[in-house]
């Protein structure tokens, strides 16, 4: 995996090494290039330059994942097919990559707080669900010629009920694992992937109304559980909480269409649409910077769509 390297961060020295904290020394990759190592800071530098960055990527990202899967699937038969799936895993890696996330997933920063302490990074994947349940049908209702119920149906009564097949598709998976933002740079080491300190992880309060009238959800309260790292020293908080998830996604799909055969060649079909079709609230991740905010749920995913269509099949 490619991981955003920032070959200029200074390294994190022992807080009795000097006067006063932060005591950093500039960084190995350019400690024998005397230019640069003025340009980064060295102390005999006049005058120092310490927050220079020079980044590029290194191929030392890693990532594990282990599951179990188990599916049961029918073919069709009698008008009707369907397969459900559940997945247990776990994802793990010291690497959010470039793009992160969106909507009710966050990724902590693609660059490592710490260039020189990669076990630090080991967190789970921004994207790791432990449950997934997932499944889809397709069924031909039983109604009209050829079919248990009314099978003797005339044209008129034939071209109404008859044809008809419904499609559902559900997701239920449990939540993300959350990240801690906009922690300051203590350490001294102008280091991109600042990180908080875990004094405790807060417990869910799940959909609890924000008090003072404000709209939302307080998913959990931050009573000092995430603070900024003392000088001279790294935020101890893992990129993503593996123990702090967000909300869990539940979402049906549903499709009705209906066919009409014109020749045998020809056939026109209408379909309907329903995403989200019984309207559930997607809620989307918490507040996760540090402050009074913290915690609180105030947007969701799109609400019910409803989509028509008419196509020609030849």
């Amino acid at each position: 995996m490619m991981v955003p390297f920032d070959y200029a961060q200074r390294q994190l020295l022992p807080n009795s090494s000097c006067g006063t904290p932060p005591c950093t020394a500039p960084s190995p990759f350019f400690a024998k290039n005397p230019t640069l190592y003025s340009v980064l800071g060295h102390p005999n530098a006049t005058p120092p330059k310490l927050d220079a960055t020079v980044s590029g990527t290194q191929s030392n990202g890693t990532m594990g994942y282990n599951s179990l899967q188990a599916v049961l699937q029918k073919q069709m038969g009698h008008g009707l097919q369907y397969q459900v799936s559940y997945t247990f895993s776990k994802c793990m890696s010291d690497s959010t990559g470039y793009y992160g996330a969106w909507n009710n997933a966050l990724s902590a920063s693609a660059y490592w707080q710490n260039v020189y302490d990669k076990k630090a990074e080991w967190a789970p994947c921004y994207y790791d669900a432990t449950h997934v349940l997932s499944g889809y049908a397709i069924y031909e209702l039983p109604f009209g010629r050829g079919k248990t119920l009314a099978r003797d149906a005339n044209k008129i009564v034939n071209a109404v009920i008859g044809g008809w097949s419904v499609s559902p598709i559900f997701i239920v998976r449990s939540g993300w694992p959350m990240p801690v933002y906009n922690a300051a740079d203590e350490s001294g080491t102008f280091g991109r992937g600042a990180r908080a300190n875990c004094n405790s992880i807060p417990s869910i309060t799940g959909e609890t109304p924000i008090t003072g009238g404000v709209g939302g959800f307080q998913w959990f309260t931050n009573t000092n559980n995430f603070t900024n790292p003392v000088a001279g020293t790294f935020g101890n908080c893992s990129p993503q909480l593996g123990k702090l998830r967000g909300p869990r996604y539940t979402d049906v799909d549903l499709s009705l269409h209906k066919d009409f055969p014109l020749t045998e060649r020809f056939k026109l079909q209408f379909r309907s649409d329903f995403i989200n079709a019984f309207n559930h609230v997607q809620l989307n991740a918490p507040e996760m910077s540090l402050g009074g905010k913290m915690g609180q749920i105030t947007s969701a995913q799109p609400p019910r769509n409803i989509q028509l269509a008419l196509k020609l099949y030849y």
